[in-house]
């Protein structure tokens, strides 16, 4: 996945610019550096509105009690001969399922597995929704670097403009050279707007995720990528979701199973009844009690079919989640060691070449001022600084989104799936199927 989410529409951007309300509502100051998890509660909260977990868990309570209900008795009366000289025969029944091979207690086995699966559903909810959150907070973490590398450009471009027009009036060079550098002045300036634009409506898109409209006014914590993605997929790793899902599908499946074959069984249904027979000449009643047993004849449908689907899907997955562990642990050390070798150039250009060229850009001023530099000395020392300021900016969106694609494999999902610019509400929906589907 590229990381073109950082230039994202509208849209995406719409879910941060509310943080300023955050910030007044939860007491932080103007400019108040908010962390990820002070941002992630107030999501939460927000989200947790819609009674999702709640709902979701009362069904799956009730079909735990529903499942240990016996099956409902029937009962059937009948009468023969009406006429006032015909025999009367009047028969009552009650009729119960018996559930001698243990339908009812694979019934409650399943509905304790879909408990279990709404536990485990919550987990990966949170996991899910908190990486998608964690997406659009680097989103606008992004906006804000590049927004102060540019100011950081303007101070420079507006030291060359000064510098040129003393030259200037000294009479040492031209005024064309002087328009030359207030057009890249002017550039610097129109980029600087442009970013300060982006980072308002980035944070405006931010506070949407948590209900707020107004104006945002606060900054970001943002920690080192590094030992961000390392303790996150730790955690992942730590807490298995995704095996801990494919082994939870393989027992429903497993249970299902049972169930089918307890289905299939000949459970018997006993017959209670009373028969009363009154003759019409002789004006005398007989009753008759009758026991009777209905076994049903498992000759052609055993659920056979239904339980080798169940079978093979359990057999599916539980391969499936031997080759998930083997191929995530192969696949996370390679994005670890990617990641890491590019924070290490992040980190040189960062540190090293930046400052060296800022120095460098100082010095050449300063001799320009004194004339010992010509003009293309301090166009080539700025346009180098310039460079390996875009390209700090370009590495730092590099390494964050190859430190969120590492945590999306660890979390088992795909990085489109939190990446996408509706991806709190899809998650919501996805989580939320079950519920509509739910009996």
């Amino acid at each position: 996945m590229s990381f073109s989410f950082f230039h994202a529409s509208a849209w995406r951007c719409s879910m941060l610019f509310g943080i300023c309300s955050l910030a007044t509502s939860v007491g932080y100051a103007a400019e108040q550096p908010l962390t990820f998890q002070q941002v992630l509660t107030q999501v939460e909260q927000y989200q947790a509105q819609q009674g999702l977990w709640q709902a979701r868990e009362n069904i799956a309570n009730a079909q735990q009690q529903q499942s240990r209900l016996w099956e409902n008795p029937s009962l059937s009366v009948q009468q023969t001969g009406f006429g006032s000289g015909e025999d009367r025969e009047l028969e009552i029944n009650l009729s119960q399922k018996l559930d001698l091979f243990g339908e009812r207690r694979a019934a409650q086995q399943l509905a304790k597995l879909e408990l279990s699966q709404v536990q485990l559903d919550r987990h990966l909810y949170r996991a899910q929704l908190q990486l998608a959150l964690k997406y659009r907070w680097v989103q606008l973490a992004v906006l804000q670097q590049e927004q102060q590398l540019t100011r950081a450009q303007l101070n420079s471009s507006q030291a060359l403009l000064d510098a040129t027009r003393l030259r200037y009036r000294a009479g040492s060079i031209s005024l064309l050279d002087v328009d030359r550098g207030l057009m890249a002045h002017i550039d610097n300036q129109l980029r600087d707007q442009q970013l300060q634009q982006s980072v308002q409506i980035a944070k405006r898109q931010l506070a949407h995720l948590w209900g707020e409209n107004s104006n945002a006014a606060f900054d970001l914590k943002l920690e080192n990528p590094l030992s961000s993605t390392e303790a996150a997929i730790e955690q992942h790793q730590q807490n298995n979701l995704m095996n801990r899902s494919l082994q939870l599908q393989s027992q429903q499946q497993q249970a299902q199973r049972q169930h089918l074959r307890a289905q299939a069984r000949p459970n018997p249904t006993l017959l209670v009844g009373m028969v009363r027979t009154q003759s019409a000449n002789q004006n005398n009643t007989e009753q008759q009690l009758r026991v009777g047993v209905e076994i049903p004849l498992t000759l052609f449908n055993r659920q056979q079919y239904a339980q080798q689907m169940a079978q093979s899907k359990a057999d599916y997955l539980d391969r499936t989640q031997q080759r998930y562990q083997q191929d995530t642990q192969r696949l996370l050390e390679t994005a670890l060691l990617e990641l890491r070798n590019l924070n290490q150039q992040l980190s040189l250009v960062k540190d090293q070449q930046i400052p060296l060229s800022e120095g460098i850009l100082q010095k050449t001023l300063q001799g320009f001022q004194a004339g010992k530099y010509a003009m293309s000395d301090v166009q080539q020392a700025n346009l180098q600084l310039q460079q390996q300021r875009l390209q700090q900016a370009q590495l730092f969106k590099t390494v964050w989104q190859k430190a969120l694609d590492a945590e999306s494999l660890a979390l088992g999902v795909e990085p489109s799936v939190v990446g996408a610019e509706d991806a709190i509400a899809q998650i919501q929906l996805r989580f939320s199927a079950n519920l509509a589907g739910a009996q």
